[in-house]
């Protein structure tokens, strides 16, 4: 099981991509965690954005969390706040596709550099937005990363890329093709989404490319209809289960699970505009770890530990 937690500012459930109003107040809430990390031995990666790493009055509470849950530390871009900022004729956040490959490359580098104060070298990343296509893996290979976990099966990104068919266990992706196998030395961690049935994607894509359909109802089909999430922050307890026993019973190896930082405030999402939700989220989150190790033999391993499982 691989535990993932996007560490950002908040403000982005409300579609707010301003690049100079940052907010990251919500992160010494990660604390909250720490009972049932702590009961399981879960060893989350952290993939903290640039403008969380950058304000030094958390680097202590980071590599705190780090060193009490054995946790890693990875990088994760929002590409519409992270320097250099240029202005490009498209309306935020812009996909990774249009963006420039030099101007994503600086962005890229701007996000690492800003670990050197925190002695942290990232080899785990996730893209915002799950916007990762091509050329910003290319950027990636440029890079010491070594694991990326930004595709999210049985969705259809905003601007693309297109990530329906995308394979639902770790694999080293084809950089021309990040949907099916080739020869990266980076290794592709999707977050754990389940298709009904295990060519859906596949048949979807099909209809995709055929025209058959407008892209629209296939990828709303896709995502709430045609597909069960392994994610506590976006669907109920006996569902996770349900999809769970899935993803098992196809020979699935791998769980990974996300959320964000900001959605353990009340608020700063919509699923949890109170205090009691985002508490009834933390009962969910805790009650599916239970069930989880209680019904099936389960490793906690971070992004970079689960890389080195699969060789050099």
């Amino acid at each position: 099981m691989i535990v993932t937690i996007d560490v950002e500012e908040e403000g982005l459930f409300r579609g707010r991509y301003d690049p100079f109003d940052v907010p990251v107040s919500n992160v010494p809430v990660l604390s909250r965690l720490d009972r049932v990390f702590q009961e399981w031995g879960i060893r989350p990666t952290l993939l903290l954005t640039y403008h969380v790493v950058r304000f030094e009055p958390y680097h202590d509470l980071l590599i705190d969390l780090k060193n009490r849950w054995g946790a890693e530390i990875g990088a994760h871009l929002h590409h519409w706040n992270t320097p250099p900022l240029r202005v490009l004729p498209y309306s935020e956040p812009i996909p990774s596709e249009l963006i420039p490959e030099d101007l994503l490359t600086q962005k890229m580098n701007s996000l690492l550099e800003a670990f050197n104060p925190i002695g942290v070298s990232p080899l785990s990343f996730r893209m915002g937005r799950f916007n990762m296509g091509p050329k910003m893996f290319s950027v990636l290979e440029k890079t010491n990363i070594l694991v990326d976990s930004s595709l999210a099966p049985m969705r259809r990104q905003y601007g693309g890329p297109n990530h329906l068919n995308a394979q639902i266990d770790p694999y080293f992706p084809d950089p021309a093709n990040l949907l099916v196998s080739g020869s990266s030395p980076i290794l592709e961690v999707p977050i754990t989404i389940v298709p009904l049935t295990a060519r859906l994607g596949h048949w979807l894509e099909r209809l995709r490319t055929r025209s058959i359909f407008p892209e629209a109802p296939i990828s709303w089909f896709a995502m709430n209809l045609g597909s069960l999430p392994i994610q506590p922050a976006w669907t109920g307890l006996r569902r996770l289960k349900s999809a769970t026993y899935l993803h098992r019973e196809r020979g699935g190896q791998v769980l990974t699970i996300f959320f964000h930082s900001s959605e353990l405030i009340p608020g700063s999402c919509p699923q949890h505009p109170t205090a009691e939700h985002v508490d009834r989220f933390l009962d969910k989150l805790s009650r599916f770890l239970t069930w989880l190790h209680r019904s099936m033999a389960v490793e906690s391993l971070t992004l970079s530990d689960l890389r080195k499982t699969y060789g050099p």
